[in-house]
């Protein structure tokens, strides 16, 4: 019996799809945002029913090869396709809120998000279709012949689902980024209409420029990093690995933007 194992669900993980968002606004839920919390929760549940179908399965498979009968045969071959459907019903759930996070994304090139949701609606057709070869086995060599199919697509999926990690990563920051620039552009007009001193004019010019400067920074890490996405897809390269880079490289201009954000908050008193 093939030993089922699911790929990424486990490490693609809840931490990427429900990492927190940078924000200026307090605004109550949009409809996009309630679905695409949905969307997160059906996640949560299928991974967890696929937890427990797989240990449903390794137990079956222990059993059929102590004992080697008929009747545990049948169990380890049911167990094979629970799992199977399982996990497919896992990845589906997963690629459909990573779809519909990267179709409410904002920041984002509409060229570059078209594709990478053209790619993830690819993966959903994909599964859509294995499920049911899934569905149809009966016996244990169909099954396995069904599990070596995932296992085949295995590395395409992965890398779907860290190129389109990786451009929800950078323009959430882009978003935030460009918002920062217009707040602080609009703080500084307002306080120059209200006429104050000299040295409050000064003092406020200085935290102008900073902010500016800061805007400027994590602009140029943020086209650096788009230019490095574009080689990763060119190469079909994305995996933990090149997406734990990312996050790295990425992870200086976050924490300058949280700065800058609280910055702002002081500099428009």
């Amino acid at each position: 019996m093939t030993v089922i194992a699911i790929f990424f669900a486990l490490f693609l993980q809840t931490t990427v799809l429900f990492s927190p968002k940078l924000s200026f606004a307090q605004d109550g839920p949009s409809q996009t945002a309630q679905q695409i919390e949905i969307s997160r929760n059906d996640y949560v549940q299928k991974l967890n029913d696929y937890r427990a179908k797989e240990s449903q399965f390794f137990v079956a498979t222990e059993q059929y090869k102590q004992i080697q009968t008929l009747a545990s045969l049948e169990n380890a071959v049911k167990a094979s396709k629970d799992v199977q459907l399982a996990r497919i019903d896992t990845l589906t759930a997963y690629f459909q809120a990573l779809r519909e996070t990267m179709l409410a994304l904002k920041g984002a090139e509409l060229t570059k998000k078209s594709i990478q949701v053209n790619r993830l609606q690819d993966v959903l057709v994909e599964l859509g279709i294995m499920r049911v070869q899934i569905d149809k086995g009966q016996d244990r060599i169909a099954l396995d012949k069904t599990s070596l199919q995932y296992e085949s697509r295995n590395l395409a999926y992965v890398a779907t689902a860290y190129s389109a990690l990786s451009l929800i990563k950078v323009s959430n920051i882009q978003s935030a980024t460009d918002q920062l620039g217009l707040l602080t552009a609009q703080v500084f007009d307002q306080l120059q209409t209200s006429s104050p001193s000299a040295s409050v004019l000064s003092e406020k010019q200085r935290g102008y420029d900073e902010l500016s400067r800061t805007i400027t920074d994590i602009k140029t890490v943020l086209f650096g990093v788009m230019k490095r996405l574009e080689d990763l897809d060119q190469q079909n390269s994305f995996n933990l690995s090149t997406y734990s880079q990312i996050v790295d490289t990425l992870g200086q201009s976050f924490s300058k933007l949280r700065l800058a954000q609280s910055f702002l908050k002081e500099f428009a008193k």
